[in-house]
């Protein structure tokens, strides 16, 4: 492993150092085991690439990110998600609220040490974890947490070690990130009741200061009608946790593609085909979250799922993916590539067209909401870092 961990200051589990993280040190296991035996099975342990969707796509992204799990795969795809997309935690708040949760809902008598309470969880059969999980807020069991720098680099929060060039795994060479048009549909539906009645109270939920409601307003305008509102609300979880880290991880990668001496390859895509089943059982879906994925992997069910035309459109899609992999470069139907450092991006158009377009769909203002909102949040997470380095 030497060979492909040759950056790596720990290139072993750090299970016993560690206080949670255990899903990325468990997927570093497979990745290791991958670059010591794929070859045994024809494959290239000198050139794997690693695509995730969603919270695998963030688990990817941590990775490029953790010292310790460099070397682990040369090409990554990031569909759908990135670092900010779940905010990092913190063991003693988020983590300690997530752990008493299980502690509870598991009958673990409050009153036995802290070590004793691990021991029961450790025993507990997978049936009951399970249960015990669903009980636990949505989001909060598999998201990273800062743990004093274990795993994760704990000097400064994640989603700001993510804009330094120097973070990134100097052993990756190339890199294709993207998302669908409506990644946040549905989830408006967790706001409740949806309407110009409801929107004062919804807008203090969502923009707590004068300044942040006057940034907010100017992104994403003022609701005139029950529609308007549906329509602002409908944008805004698909911007906070897709398009949003999304757009900053791409202008991250940008800075690491300009700081190597050695070549380093940056696509970007724009999902925009939708699926008409999906489409006529949900009116207005668009091309939802994890709507790719049929067109990734065309599945036998496809054949049930997908029309003739869609089935060839994930051909088209799969031989894309495929280049990537073999480190060619992505092409538009007329042989054109999409250079991500003019603004541009690989569009899968809804007509089922391929082809070079605008790389950047959030507006300035939009930015320069979230360039507010994510300022103060790393503030108060820095805080909460800060704090936990005094009391050690």
């Amino acid at each position: 492993m030497d060979e492909y961990v040759r950056n790596s200051p720990c290139p072993v589990p750090l299970y016993n150092q560690s206080v949670g993280n255990w899903g990325l040190q468990d997927q570093k296991l497979a990745f290791e085991w991958v670059r010591e035996n794929i070859s045994a099975l024809g494959g290239d342990n000198k050139n794997v690439t690693a695509f995730g969707q969603s919270a695998g796509s963030l688990s990817l992204h941590h990775h490029m990110l953790l010292p310790a799990h460099y070397g682990l795969f040369d090409q990554a795809i990031l569909q759908s998600a990135a670092v900010g997309a779940l905010p990092t935690g913190t063991v003693e708040q988020e983590g300690q609220i997530l752990f008493d949760g299980l502690v509870a809902a598991l009958g673990i008598p409050a009153e036995l040490s802290a070590l004793e309470k691990v021991e029961r969880l450790r025993a507990a059969s997978t049936e009951e974890l399970k249960k015990a999980g669903e009980a636990t807020p949505p989001g909060l069991a598999f998201r990273p947490f800062h743990d004093g720098g274990k795993v994760i680099p704990s000097a400064i929060p994640l989603e700001a070690w993510i804009t330094l060039p120097s973070s990134y795994d100097p052993n990756l060479q190339s890199v294709m990130i993207g998302s669908n048009k409506n990644e946040g549909f549905g989830i408006s539906a967790s706001f409740g009741e949806l309407s110009l009645k409801t929107w004062p109270g919804l807008l203090k939920a969502i923009a707590p200061t004068p300044q942040f409601e006057t940034l907010f307003k100017s992104a994403y305008g003022d609701p005139k009608t029950d529609k308007d509102v549906t329509k602002i609300v409908d944008c805004y979880p698909g911007d906070l946790i897709f398009q949003v880290p999304i757009e900053r991880a791409v202008d991250a990668l940008l800075e690491v593609k300009k700081s190597r001496q050695e070549p380093f390859r940056l696509e970007r895509y724009h999902f925009d085909l939708e699926i008409g089943s999906t489409t006529r059982a949900l009116p207005g879906c668009g091309s939802i979250h994890g709507g790719e994925l049929l067109y990734v992997f065309d599945p036998p069910m496809n054949e049930d799922v997908l029309t003739a035309t869609e089935r060839a459109a994930a051909k088209e899609v799969q031989k894309r993916w495929i280049a990537f992999a073999n480190q060619q470069p992505v092409l538009d139907d007329h042989g054109k590539v999409a250079i991500v450092e003019k603004g541009e991006a690989i569009i899968w158009t809804k007509d089922y067209r391929v082809e070079v377009g605008e790389g950047r769909r959030l507006s300035e203002k939009v930015l320069a909401y979230w360039e507010a909102v994510i300022k103060a949040k790393l503030e108060r997470i820095q805080q909460g870092l800060d704090a936990h380095h005094k009391e050690i």
